[in-house]
């Protein structure tokens, strides 16, 4: 896939008749948006919903489970909870902290939020995060956050926060046939993203256009920045999409003391 302009990477849009502006800016630029574009910069803060889209979930995390979400505590000694926090960028004071503590097995994550998404194919999905001020990342870095499992059992793929040692980028990794496991790093900008300080995420994927066409979409934003584009992405074969989105925080090694992640506003948005 080629290279866009800055203009062009803001304002790519999934189009009203299902084709993704990849190349240029004919059909999608600042001045001229598409009713479904799923860009950041056609979101507000307080309703990132474009027209055209159905919302799936609008979580302003009042509590740790409603409005369609499931909470399952894992390894961790500690609920997660609902807490105050004057800083909240986009809904205070109310956010979800995920508590990690010592005890913790390896590989493993504090607890699971999830909802259901009724096989989409089709994703946009936003949320705010900050780590708690002396975060003990790993060697494969900071934490996973959010999974996107495909119904069948066909495989997930998540977004984590890697590198060994702050400051942090955002990445993504596909695990399904016929990769097992393949990592996508940044290939627009690496933001880079610290402890004890918010930011918003925005991850979109599309599944490929039919079986083996190798024509799947996955991209991400950091702070409305877009970081990566991949339009050559293969997908499970069959028609299931996706069932289920998830944060489920995976970290490495336990942490040597109790460390947190804060969860401020979530949508998830379909066209």
């Amino acid at each position: 896939m080629r290279s866009l302009t800055s203009a062009c990477r803001i304002a790519a849009a999934f189009l009203a008749t299902g084709v993704m502006v990849m190349g240029g800016c004919d059909h999608a630029t600042e001045t001229g948006r598409t009713s479904t574009d799923l860009s950041p910069t056609a979101m507000t803060p307080i309703d990132p919903t474009p027209s055209g889209t159905s919302r799936v979930t609008d979580q302003p995390w009042d509590a740790v489970i409603g409005n369609g979400w499931n909470y399952l505590r894992r390894t961790s000694a500690r609920d997660a909870d609902i807490i105050t926090d004057a800083t909240a960028p986009s809904s205070p004071p109310h956010v979800l902290r995920i508590t990690f503590t010592p005890g913790m097995r390896r590989d493993t994550e504090p607890g699971v939020h999830w909802v259901r998404l009724g096989d989409a194919r089709e994703i946009h999905a936003s949320w705010w995060i900050k780590l708690s001020a002396g975060w003990t990342p790993s060697p494969a870095g900071a934490a996973k956050m959010t999974f996107l499992h495909a119904g069948a059992g066909q495989g997930q793929v998540y977004t984590a926060l890697g590198r060994s040692r702050a400051p942090h980028s955002m990445i993504v990794n596909t695990e399904w046939a016929p990769y097992g496991q393949k990592v996508w790093e940044p290939n627009v900008a690496a933001s880079p993203i610290a402890y004890d300080r918010w930011y918003r995420i925005e991850w979109y994927v599309k599944w490929e256009s039919m079986p083996r066409a190798a024509d799947g979409i996955v991209r991400w934003w950091i702070d409305g920045v877009l970081n990566g584009e991949y339009g050559n992405v293969s997908f499970p074969a069959g028609d299931a999409g996706f069932e289920q989105f998830e944060f489920a925080p995976t970290v490495q090694q336990p942490p040597p003391a109790d460390q947190y992640m804060y969860i401020d506003h979530t949508w998830i948005t379909t066209p």
